[in-house]
């Protein structure tokens, strides 16, 4: 019967190592997936740099929206002192003309000497 107790140990030890094989098999396949699933989606390498990107060009269009709006500010300022400017010299023409109109109006007859 040794050659039996033989062939059991044999057949466990090879069960054993086989189950073992599959069992590093599957670990490997495992962990290789959580390494490829944190290279893709958990770092997110591809995602942080368009973070980047978009907040460059966010910075950028802040930078460049407060220039404009700081122009519009010195455009409106310049046209309302136009706008003082051409008032006053409304204002002015038409004094002028005015006196002009007064200088030119005839004078009132003088009374015929008597």
């Amino acid at each position: 019967m040794p050659v039996d107790d033989r062939t059991e140990a044999v057949e466990l030890r090879d069960k054993v190592w086989t189950y073992a094989q599959r069992g590093v098999v599957a670990m490997v396949l495992f962990l290789a997936g959580v390494f490829a699933g944190y290279q893709l989606w958990g770092q997110a390498s591809q995602l942080q740099e368009q973070v980047e990107d978009l907040t460059e060009q966010k910075a950028g269009l802040v930078k460049e929206r407060d220039t404009l709006r700081s122009k519009i500010a010195l455009v409106e300022r310049d046209k309302n002192q136009v706008m003082k400017d051409l008032e006053e010299s409304r204002a002015k023409a038409a004094a002028a003309q005015a006196r002009i109109e007064s200088l030119q109006a005839p004078a009132p007859a003088a009374p015929a000497p008597q």
